[in-house]
């Protein structure tokens, strides 16, 4: 039996966000420990994606794919209606969907600032609302958001993506307060600077932030998408059975400080 410890096996996680680099990761972690999974995506690719990653697992568990976009209620309400009427039991949701533009704060195109609150911070609400009361009263119900270190540590050029982290930060505090009584609790992610298709292409261009961040970190190097699933996965599990309320920085130390001073 997969990493019978973890409690996974035979579970069932939503992911939105699911089909590239942090969710595509996520929803790896969650094959190999034997769940069954849930992709939502904005990406027309997504069911082919999801098919490769289950390809490339041997005897992978059920694996289903969406095309939608979390700010549309809508189609999320009918990925739930799906789920209902073909009674797949869900267990948890990881609201992972969110998009970030850099560009000076006097500059952001008003625009653009709803897209980043309504992708990061309206999409998860409505996210959980949708499905969070599926997995109530199931037992080990799990919610897991993903944050972001930047919550925490302010970075220019970004400043309603980081308003949006900082406001999921305290979300799940709320939540777990809220949704505790009901077995179910609520962490997040934070992750730091993360080796995903975009981060890529930034640090190609600017590689000189590439040594920043490397420089920056208590570990010298840059994270990989893996490593947060990781946490991800163990804030799921069994072994996080009486933790809630918390947001675990997945970021090579980048949170804690620095020594420039």
């Amino acid at each position: 039996m997969r990493n019978s410890w973890l409690g996974l096996n035979g579970r069932t996680a939503l992911i939105t966000g699911g089909a590239r680099g942090i969710g595509h990761a996520i929803a790896r972690r969650f094959l190999e420990a034997g769940s069954q999974i849930i992709v939502i995506d904005r990406n027309r690719e997504t069911a082919e994606i999801v098919k490769s990653l289950r390809a490339e697992i041997a005897d992978p568990p059920n694996a289903w794919s969406f095309v939608a976009d979390v700010r549309d209620r809508t189609a999320l309400d009918r990925i739930r209606d799906w789920l209902i009427a073909e009674d797949i039991p869900l267990d948890i949701v990881i609201p992972n969907a969110g998009v970030n533009t850099r560009l000076p704060a006097l500059d952001v195109p008003a625009e653009t600032v709803r897209e980043i609150v309504e992708t990061n911070l309206v999409g998860v609400i409505s996210t959980l609302q949708v499905f969070v009361p599926l997995i109530m009263g199931r037992g080990e119900a799990r919610v897991v958001i993903t944050s972001s270190a930047i919550a925490v540590y302010g970075m220019v050029l970004r400043a309603p993506y980081t308003a949006t982290k900082a406001g999921l930060s305290g979300l799940v505090r709320s939540l777990a307060i809220e949704w505790g009584p009901n077995g179910v609790t609520v962490n997040a992610v934070g992750p730091g600077v993360i080796r995903t298709p975009l981060t890529e292409a930034y640090m190609e261009q600017f590689p000189e932030k590439t040594r920043a961040a490397i420089t920056n970190s208590a570990l010298r190097r840059i994270g990989t998408p893996e490593e947060v699933a990781d946490v991800v996965v163990f804030l799921a599990s069994r072994a996080s059975r009486f933790i809630t309320g918390q947001t675990i920085y997945v970021d090579g130390g980048l949170s804690a400080g620095g020594d420039w001073w």
